[in-house]
């Protein structure tokens, strides 16, 4: 569900575009009648917004949520700044690490987020392989990260 906004006029190419502050429409629409109408306008369909939000409870919900982001952020601030003994403790930092700051999808293949994946994947693999001992040095399998494995 989209947050109030008014239609404004075509663009140059006749595509259709929206403002949902007043600011946009200030930029858009010159000074006169149709932009008082448009801030009207949108400044009703914003309070009838905000009255509905409250009635239905998403406003409280909304404070909540915010409450609970932030105390799931200081946990993992918490985390990260707590030595790490074991390989397993390094694994769980980085994955929190990655999981409450990386910035989204698309900076997963941007620096430093595309190497703080592939060193996850190279820890996991040194778990993996410390888990599982081996009575013979020579019969210990090589790790071999899954990237370099598929090449």
């Amino acid at each position: 569900m989209d947050h109030p906004r008014v239609p404004l006029p075509p663009d140059w190419d006749g595509s259709h575009r929206y403002a949902g502050e007043a600011g946009t429409i200030a930029r858009v629409v010159s000074s006169g009648r149709h932009r008082r109408r448009l801030e009207r306008l949108l400044q009703r369909r914003q309070r009838r917004w905000n009255e509905a939000a409250c009635s239905i409870g998403l406003t409280a919900a909304q404070v909540a949520e915010a409450e609970l982001d932030g105390a799931v952020l200081d946990k993992a601030d918490s985390l990260i700044a707590t030595p790490a003994w074991t390989l397993d403790a390094m694994v769980l930092k980085l994955v929190v690490l990655l999981g409450t700051q990386e910035p989204g999808p698309s900076a997963s293949a941007t620096s430093p987020w595309r190497e703080l994946r592939l060193i996850l994947m190279d820890l996991r693999g040194l778990a993996t392989a410390a888990e599982s001992p081996h009575d013979d040095v020579a019969t210990t399998p090589a790790y071999v990260p899954p990237a370099a494995a598929s090449v």
